[in-house]
């Protein structure tokens, strides 16, 4: 790997040419040589694939004028999206319709195909996230109504292995969706141990917490991080 520099007229560059990958980290613009990598098929990849297929195929069955509304939306310039560099761009009504449905069937509900056109929901604020390595329960908590009736909270998380850890690790992990759910706390010891397994005081986590429209629509995350305790 290269270290890289960049002056007028490039200021940065994301992406491979002529074999070459061009990305960054938190020390700076990076290079090295681009390799293929493993088409590992697990469970996961197999399944992630034949719902990509399926979702393509699905989009074809759509009623013309639906699908004309989804490329409206898409238009609108609250659809804007900002790529790596800070650009920003925007994406087909159908890659917008396969964002939306792999967002719903993420919380366990059905794709929709009409009458769609809703705000981006705000970040939720999140009070607390707490880990456990014991019988103490791990949780978040907010404030009442954050959530329920209308939105599911969607988790991601990321485990580091020492509590000095202040850099969110590059790759966070779906850990699970809960829809509309009440009060002012979800516990959450029961996905954290199918996903991440044990964890041990002296181990840090990272979350990323959404608040997603139960039609699909999916916020900006809410970071938090805490130490595992006992």
């Amino acid at each position: 790997m290269t270290i890289v520099k960049f002056g007028a007229p490039v200021s940065g560059l994301r992406g491979t040419i002529g074999g070459v990958t061009y990305s960054a980290n938190q020390a700076g613009p990076y290079a090295k040589l681009w390799s293929r990598g493993s088409n590992v098929r697990t469970p996961a990849q197999t399944a992630n694939r034949a719902s990509l297929a399926a979702l393509a195929a699905h989009w074809r069955s759509i009623d013309p004028a639906d699908r004309a509304d989804w490329d409206t939306f898409a238009a609108d310039p609250a659809q804007e999206l900002t790529n790596a560099l800070g650009e920003t761009y925007y994406i087909s009504g159908f890659l917008w319709w396969v964002k939306i449905s792999r967002e719903l069937i993420s919380a366990d509900r059905d794709p929709i195909e009409s009458g769609w056109n809703v705000t981006k929901p705000a970040a939720p604020a999140i009070l607390t996230l707490r880990l456990s390595e014991g019988a103490v329960s791990s949780q978040i908590t907010y404030a009442l109504g954050t959530f329920s009736p209308s939105y599911d909270c969607i988790l991601y998380i990321a485990l580091g292995q020492s509590i000095g850890a202040t850099a969110l690790p590059l790759k966070m992990t779906f850990l699970d969706a809960y829809q509309t759910p009440a009060g002012t706390a979800l516990d959450i010891s029961t996905a954290v141990a199918a996903v991440i397994g044990a964890l041990h005081v002296g181990q840090k986590g990272f979350a990323h917490i959404f608040r997603q429209v139960t039609t699909g629509y999916r916020s900006a995350p809410t970071a938090i991080d805490t130490d595992v305790i006992a």
